[in-house]
């Protein structure tokens, strides 16, 4: 019996010594914007920061930070949930609109092993250029039907910048990619 409360005893002081806490802070960062073509633009950002901290040591394990973007034109008649997306640019055509963002993508990558033919797997991250266009097909007073975003080629994107009207989306610049240029 007593060994039984000695093991649940230290069994919980380990519990208690490698357990932790975690505070999550949200901030929520609201930018209105007027477009040229009078339209009004709001980007709501939402930062997330969570910290983990043991209960008995108040050791710091480390912070997290995740963020996630939503866009909306004119308020409601248009809207973008991007989540961890950066939107970057807005194309608004005669009959339609289009958004380039960035967005961060899992690449996998397998190699196998020329002795023991063992597959490995492995991925890295890699920040990648979205272009979509707005297909709306809602009606009576946009209370039925739908609407959604379809992605489209940087090409059929850099061919409407020729006759449409680009502006630029203010977010943190979080995302970049290096050597990029839009024509």
């Amino acid at each position: 019996m007593i060994k039984k409360i000695i093991h649940v005893s230290l069994l919980s002081f380990i519990f208690l010594f490698t357990c932790c806490r975690s505070k999550t802070t949200e901030r929520i960062d609201i930018t209105n914007t007027l477009l040229g073509n009078d339209k009004h633009l709001e980007v709501e950002k939402t930062n997330r920061s969570t910290t983990h901290r043991g209960i008995i040591t108040n050791s710091d394990y480390g912070t997290s930070h995740s963020y996630s973007y939503k866009l909306t034109v004119n308020n409601g008649d248009i809207n973008w949930d991007g989540g961890t997306a950066e939107p970057k640019h807005f194309l608004f055509c005669k009959d339609s609109i289009y958004i380039h963002y960035l967005k961060e993508k899992y690449i996998s990558v397998k190699s196998k092993d020329s002795i023991g033919n063992m597959i490995e797997k492995d991925g890295y991250y890699a920040v990648q250029d979205v272009f979509e266009v707005y297909i709306d097909k809602r009606y009576f007073f946009k209370l039925f039907g739908d609407d959604y975003w379809v992605e489209v080629s940087s090409e059929k994107y850099n061919r409407q910048k020729e006759s449409c009207t680009e502006y630029s989306i203010p977010n943190d610049n979080e995302l970049s990619i290096s050597n990029t240029t839009i024509d």
